[in-house]
């Protein structure tokens, strides 16, 4: 049998023949071609979903979001220090009484998801009537940005070298909302699905469209 199989394959394969032809410039501009990519996207930051992998999806799409308890939500809040969720800005760095300033968002969190989008090539008319390529993102109604607790606790304005690294929290003073909270004030969370539907065609508004261009 294995006598036989090797002589069989050697033969086979000296059948077997492939040639590859380099294309110059103008070679290369005759070609033509279809295909393109479907992708999906995730963005999570401080989230028990960033953070466990085994988690496949931002929400159960068995239930409808009023339906939904805490042990059906997966994207929680899960910082292990609150100072490491602040994101801090010094507007062209601003000096007060020789105090660096800060605006510090605090408790940044949220998870972004779309399940489906896609990349492709296509062609425009230009701004000299030639046509000319573009990249393609095309976005689906059936497949819509989720947003999920996205936002931040609070924002305050900070004083120093390293303000954004200011920890205090409200007191019994506060009341009992704000009590234990990171001092500052304006928070924001949005929640909910963002439905898109359409391309989105990319390219160069310079380029001439001719075949010893490139765009």
């Amino acid at each position: 049998m294995k006598l036989f199989f090797y002589p069989a394959l050697i033969a086979f394969s000296s059948l077997v023949h492939a040639d590859l032809v380099g294309l110059n410039s103008t070679e290369l501009t005759d070609v033509t071609g279809q295909g393109g990519a479907d992708l999906s996207w995730t963005l999570s930051l401080n989230h028990k979903y960033a953070n466990d992998m085994l988690l496949q999806d931002i929400s159960n799409k068995s239930k409808t979001m009023t339906q939904l308890t805490s042990a059906d939500v997966n994207y929680v809040y899960q910082c292990t220090n609150d100072i490491l969720c602040h994101v801090a800005i010094s507007p062209n760095n601003h000096m007060e009484s020789g105090n660096q300033k800060w605006l510090v968002f605090k408790k940044i969190q949220g998870t972004l998801q779309i399940d489906r989008f896609s990349l492709d090539g296509s062609t425009i008319t230009n701004k000299d009537g030639n046509p000319q390529t573009a990249m393609q993102l095309s976005f689906y109604d059936i497949a819509p940005l989720k947003i999920r607790n996205l936002g931040f606790a609070g924002l305050s304005v900070e004083s120093g070298a390293e303000g954004y690294l200011n920890s205090a929290v409200y007191g019994a003073e506060a009341g009992s909302f704000d009590k234990g909270s990171e001092k500052g004030f304006m928070g924001l969370n949005i929640h909910g699905n963002l439905h898109m539907s359409g391309d989105l065609k990319i390219f160069s508004y310079n380029c001439a469209g001719t075949s010893t261009s490139r765009c």
